[in-house]
C-alpha cells in the first residue's frame, strides 16, 4: 500500500496539503521500521515512542506522528539534536491507529463478512466452529484469535487474542487478496478497550457469556461488561447474537437492535436447546427453532459446547445459509485445539487413564469443564492447574475452591508465572482451599505424578494452557505443550506396563 502524508493526516481530521511525502507503510515498533514507513510514536507506560526517533530516522522512516503525552504515561526523554524528518504531534494518536490502518489498507473489512465473537469463555470455540461450518458450506473463511490467524489448514502465530490495529488491518487486507470472504474474529475486552478493532466493519457479533476475568485491567465487572457491550453498541452491526441465559446478555437484549437470542432450556430464546445427553462420544440434543425441533449429535465433549454450537447456528442462520445445510455441519464438527482435547491413548495400554487438556484459565471456565466431565462418570477426576502470573490475582483462590469442590484429586502446578514468584501464585490459590493439595511446581512432574498414580478408569484434566506450546517464566519462553508431554508420559507408562 502507498499513500502520502497529507492524505494520512486527512484520515484523522488534520488538514494539510503541503506534506507531499510518500508513505509506504505504517509502524509503531521502532525495531521493525523499513524505508518509507511512517513511524507512530505512542505514549506508553514505560517510555514514549519518540525516544526512538533517531533510530527510526536511520532506519528510513519518512516522518513521525508523535502522540501528545498522556497523564500517567511516560514522558519523552528529550532530544539533543534536531531530526531531518518531519515530526507532527497528534493528540490521542493511540486511539486513532485503527482508523489510520483501515484507511491505509483500503478498508479491507468492508470487503469481508467479519463476525466478532466476544465473551469470557467460549470465544475461541465459537469462532473456530464457525470456520469449520463455513468450509462445509462451501465458503472461503478465515479466523483470527487465540489460536493465531489463518484457515483450517494453516495457522500463523499471534501475541494477543485480538492483534493491534496495524497488524489486524494488514491481516484483513491479506485475507482479501487471498479471496477470503468470511472472517471469524475473537474480540477481547482488552481489544475493545484499547481500540484494536476501531476501523473494522463487523457484519454481526455474538456474545458467549460474561464471568470474572481481567479485573486487574478493568478493575470492576461493570467496566469489564461495558467493554464487551461496546462491540454491540458502537459498531453498527447488522445483527447481534446474544446468550439470553447469561446475566449480562439478558439485560442487553432490550438495548440492542436485530437481536437473535439463544439459550439452553429456555423456551423464550429464538434458538433453544433441550434434551441434552452427554455420552463418551459426544453430545445428543435437540434444537428448537421457529417452533420446530431438530435432533442433533455433536462429537464434542462438555455441556457448555451446546451453547457454543447454538451461537454458531444463530450466526449462520442470519447470514442466510439454508437451515437444513446448517444442521448438517454439526455432526462433522471437530474439537477445538486445546479445548476439551482427549490425549491419544497408546494402543493396548490397559492401565492408561483418559487425559483431557483444556484452556480453562478462569473460575467459570474451570467450573464448566469439571462439571461437564463429572457427567462422564469417571471413578475419580484429577485436576492439574495453576494460574498465570501478573494477571488478576483475585481469581486464584476462586479457582482453588472450584477445583477442590469439583475434582477428587487436585495438583496445583505452574502455569505461566511470567515475572511473578511461582510459590506466591500457588499460595494465593491455596487461600481458597480447605484441604492441602499437592503442589508440584514442575508442570511435567505434576502431570507425571497424576498419570503414575491414577487408575485406568480415572480421568485427568490438565487445565489452563490448552493449545499453548510454551511456558513463560521470568520473561523467557520455554517449549512446553501439555498435549505432547502427556502423550510422551503415557507412552512411558505403557512401556513400564509391558
Amino acid at each position: 500500500m502507498n499513500s502520502d502524508l497529507s492524505t494520512v493526516l486527512n484520515w484523522i481530521g488534520i488538514k494539510s496539503d503541503s506534506l507531499n511525502i510518500a508513505v509506504t507503510g505504517l509502524c509503531h515498533d521502532s525495531r521493525k521500521i523499513t524505508n518509507g514507513d511512517l513511524f507512530l510514536a505512542i505514549s506508553g507506560y514505560d517510555n514514549h515512542g519518540i525516544d526512538f526517533a533517531y533510530q527510526v530516522q536511520r532506519a528510513g522512516a519518512c516522518a513521525i506522528l508523535a502522540e501528545t503525552v498522556k497523564d500517567g504515561m511516560a514522558k519523552p526523554k528529550g532530544r539533543q539534536q534536531p531530526l531531518t524528518i518531519p515530526v507532527i504531534e497528534i493528540e490521542n494518536l493511540s486511539e486513532k491507529l485503527g482508523v489510520l490502518a483501515a484507511n491505509f489498507y483500503d478498508n479491507p473489512s468492508e470487503k469481508l463478512e467479519v463476525i466478532g465473537i466476544t465473551g469470557t469463555n467460549g470465544k475461541t470455540s465459537c469462532a473456530w466452529l464457525m470456520l469449520q461450518a463455513w468450509e462445509q458450506l462451501g465458503v472461503k473463511g478465515a479466523y483470527i484469535g487465540t489460536l493465531g490467524y489463518g484457515n483450517l489448514q494453516q495457522m500463523n502465530e499471534l501475541q494477543n487474542t485480538t492483534p493491534n490495529p496495524l497488524h489486524l488491518q494488514r491481516i484483513l487486507s491479506d485475507f482479501v487478496k487471498q479471496g477470503i470472504t468470511h472472517v471469524s474474529l475473537e474480540v477481547s475486552s482488552h481489544g475493545l478497550s484499547l481500540g484494536r478493532v476501531t476501523g473494522t466493519r463487523f457484519v454481526g457479533a455474538g456474545l458467549s457469556n460474561i464471568s470474572r476475568d481481567h479485573l486487574d485491567f478493568h478493575e470492576s465487572m461493570e467496566h469489564y461488561s461495558s467493554a464487551k457491550l461496546s462491540l454491540f453498541k458502537d459498531y453498527e452491526l447488522d445483527f447481534s447474537i446474544i446468550n439470553s441465559n447469561d446475566y449480562y446478555g439478558k439485560q442487553w437484549i432490550s438495548k440492542l437492535d436485530s437481536v437473535v437470542s439463544y439459550a439452553v432450556e429456555n423456551t423464550k430464546a429464538d434458538l433453544n436447546a433441550t434434551g441434552i445427553n452427554l455420552t463418551p462420544k459426544g453430545i445428543q440434543f435437540s434444537v428448537v427453532y421457529k417452533q420446530q425441533s431438530y435432533p442433533l449429535f455433536a462429537p464434542l465433549l462438555g455441556h457448555f459446547n451446546v451453547e457454543n454450537i447454538l451461537l454458531v447456528l444463530a450466526v449462520l442462520s442470519r447470514q442466510g445459509f439454508q437451515w437444513s445445510r446448517i444442521l448438517e455441519c454439526v455432526p462433522l464438527f471437530k474439537s477445538v485445539p486445546g479445548r476439551m482435547n482427549s490425549v491419544e491413548m497408546p494402543s493396548e495400554c490397559s492401565q492408561c487413564p483418559l487425559i483431557i487438556v483444556d484452556y480453562a484459565h478462569t473460575p467459570d471456565a474451570l467450573k464448566q469443564v469439571l462439571m461437564a466431565l463429572k457427567q462422564h462418570k469417571a471413578r475419580k477426576i484429577w485436576c492439574i492447574f495453576g494460574c498465570g502470573g501478573n494477571r488478576d490475582k483475585g481469581k486464584r483462590p476462586q479457582m482453588g475452591h472450584i477445583a477442590e469442590s469439583l475434582a477428587d484429586v487436585v495438583i496445583v502446578t505452574d502455569d505461566n508465572p511470567r515475572h511473578e514468584d511461582a510459590q506466591q501464585i500457588a499460595e494465593d490459590i491455596l487461600m481458597g482451599m480447605n484441604t492441602s493439595p499437592l503442589v508440584i511446581h514442575s508442570r511435567k512432574e505434576a502431570i507425571s505424578h497424576a498419570i503414575e498414580h491414577a487408575q485406568a478408569d480415572d480421568l485427568i484434566v490438565i487445565a489452563g494452557k490448552g493449545h499453548e506450546p510454551y511456558q513463560l517464566i521470568k520473561g523467557h519462553y520455554y517449549q512446553f505443550d501439555d498435549r505432547v508431554v502427556a502423550t510422551e508420559l503415557l507412552a512411558s507408562l505403557k512401556e513400564k506396563c509391558a
